[in-house]
């Protein structure tokens, strides 16, 4: 189980480790891509070089499109 925090909702929601679409090892930090309850699919970085404060990967990365959800 993974506690996120949905960026489209801005709520904090609890799923389950299947919902995990795929895990990427970067250099400088992994990313997550988790199938949200709200429908779309999110991207989590983490990571100690990720996060150090005034590194350029400190900076949250922009939302992209695809990241959006599509209303059906």
């Amino acid at each position: 189980m993974f506690l996120i925090t949905c960026p489209v909702t801005r709520t904090t929601e609890l799923v389950a480790d299947r919902r995990v679409r795929s895990v990427v090892n970067h250099p400088t930090h992994i990313a997550m891509t988790v199938a949200c309850p709200c429908g779309g699919e999110h991207v989590y970085r983490t990571g100690r070089n990720w996060e150090a404060a005034g590194s350029p990967a400190s900076r949250p990365a922009p939302v992209r499109a695809a990241d959006q959800p599509v209303p059906a």
